[in-house]
């Protein structure tokens, strides 16, 4: 059986090539550097070639673009944080609150201010615009602010009022007994029940 060869030229062995690029003058760092360039052109190329073509928008059906073999590019977008605040005093805390009149009043009289354009921290890109009161609104929202030592003592007296709670949950519960009236030896209202904890 005849031996198959796919090479067209006799190959170059090599010591010759290292010898024919010394001859040259070339370094060994200047010939790596040349070919990570090529390498690096190639790819770049390659992934150009690659890469898939945009349909003709002006011709495209929807029954082609529901073929999956049609190429149809996803464009995502950005959404910023609307909800999202930064001030530029760290003394306080930005709070969003319902724009009902009620509460509103509520939490002004407790010490809350609406957010102006100038409370805002410097850089921050502020993703929604200020309304014609000035005031920053989103949907049936406002946005406010809030001393720490005002929402962080509201927010103690809460956890101590739930930890006072907790406390009261671990004890015997009370039970109802209905005494008759001759035993009663002082004066209740009518339907009223007296309680013992036996």
């Amino acid at each position: 059986m005849p031996e198959i060869t796919h090479k067209d030229q006799p190959s170059i062995p090599a010591p010759a090539v290292a010898k024919a690029v010394a001859d040259a003058g070339v370094t060994t760092s200047d010939l790596e550097k040349q070919v990570k360039a090529i390498l690096a052109q190639r790819h770049k190329e390659a992934v150009i070639a690659a890469a898939p073509k945009e349909p003709d928008w002006a011709t495209l059906t929807e029954a082609q673009a529901m073929n999956a073999a049609t190429y149809i590019p996803v464009i995502e977008h950005d959404i910023p944080d609307y909800m999202n605040i930064k001030l530029k005093d760290t003394e306080y805390i930005p709070v969003w609150a319902s724009r009902d009149q009620r509460r509103l009043g509520q939490l002004l009289a407790e010490g809350y201010e609406f957010i102006t354009e100038g409370m805002m921290a410097e850089g921050f890109k502020i993703p929604l615009l200020f309304n014609s009161d000035k005031q920053y609104v989103y949907q049936d929202v406002i946005a406010m602010r809030v001393h720490k030592r005002i929402s962080f003592s509201k927010a103690r007296r809460a956890l101590e009022v739930s930890k006072k709670q907790l406390q009261n949950n671990n004890r015997i519960p009370k039970t109802k007994v209905q005494m008759e009236d001759n035993e009663i030896d002082f004066d209740l209202d009518n339907g009223m029940k007296v309680y013992d904890t036996r």
